[in-house]
């Protein structure tokens, strides 16, 4: 297979973005990751876009509409779409990646999104990271079955999976921890204490199908449940996520789940994922799977 990168100008890539998110996060995320990949990969390039199979749209989606009022600057968006269709030569084969909640939020044609945060968007699934986490240098002993720290306005199943739970002593769902701007130092490592101390971390559908959380579990050797009437799980055909992750499309289901969890099995998930999140998932991991879903298609 050969990549060809589209020369797209420094407008679309900007340097940085007004803040990260989750905060503990360095200015960085998968859009920039899997670049730096490609020209760590360099017998996957041409220069010639005519003999490549693939032309690859490298445009800083998420930081462009951060900069740009979420996608509501319509002159912005306007700008964007000028500029990605003056270097765009066959959208039939042309692949873009993007974190951004919804997409791209351009007219691209027939172009693939590899997407990180899908909304009502088409496009692959793709992993949606951060930065690690620090864990505790001393063990911690599970004290919950299952645990959410986090906003609950952002989806109907967050508001459903509180009011299930609220008082159920062995399921924590608290904190209620702004998932924009909480302190990391303080409340963020209580939210890293009461991931680990749980059997299951309850990672629930936002504003989009994935969750940060999701893969902050894993990388704190938890087993992720992911929530949600969409399963954003990426790569089905090439990872076994029935081993380290567990997935329930309603709360009926995730009550239902919790309820004739196999502890051991659950802890052995979360060995599973820690290992998969290090060698499959975390960053320049996870690009290899692009190809293969490229090559899929093909």
């Amino acid at each position: 297979m050969k990549i060809y990168i589209l020369r797209v100008p420094s407008l679309v890539q900007p340097a940085t973005q007004p803040f990260a998110y989750p905060t503990h996060n360095k200015d960085y995320g998968i859009e920039q990751d899997f670049l730096i990949w490609l020209h760590r990969n360099p017998q996957l390039l041409t220069k010639n876009a005519s003999e490549a199979d693939w032309h690859y749209l490298p445009v800083f989606w998420t930081r462009w509409h951060i900069h740009h009022k979420f996608g509501e600057d319509k002159e912005s968006l306007q700008l964007l779409q000028s500029e990605v269709e003056k270097v765009m030569i066959d959208d039939s084969k042309t692949f873009t990646v993007t974190q951004f909640d919804g997409g791209t939020l351009l007219k691209i044609g027939n172009t693939i999104e590899f997407t990180g945060a899908r909304t009502i968007n088409n496009g692959i699934d793709i992993p949606i990271l951060c930065s690690k986490h620090k864990q505790p240098l001393f063990p911690i002993a599970k004290k919950y079955v299952a645990s959410f720290n986090g906003s609950f306005n952002t989806h109907p199943i967050r508001e459903e999976m509180k009011k299930r739970y609220q008082n159920d002593k062995n399921v924590l769902v608290g904190g209620t921890l702004p998932t924009r701007f909480y302190i990391r130092w303080i409340q963020g490592y209580q939210y890293n204490l009461n991931t680990i101390a749980s059997y299951v971390a309850l990672c629930p559908r936002g504003t989009s199908c994935s969750s940060f959380r999701f893969y902050e579990a894993m990388q704190l050797g938890v087993v992720p449940c992911l929530i949600g009437d969409y399963d954003a799980r990426p790569f089905k055909q090439f990872i076994d996520w029935d081993s380290i992750s567990y997935y329930a499309a309603t709360v009926d289901e995730l009550d239902n789940l919790l309820s004739k969890l196999d502890k051991k099995e659950a802890l052995q998930k979360g060995k599973n994922a820690a290992k998969a999140f290090k060698n499959e998932l975390y960053y320049q991991k996870w690009c290899k799977y692009v190809i293969k879903e490229l090559d899929a298609i093909k």
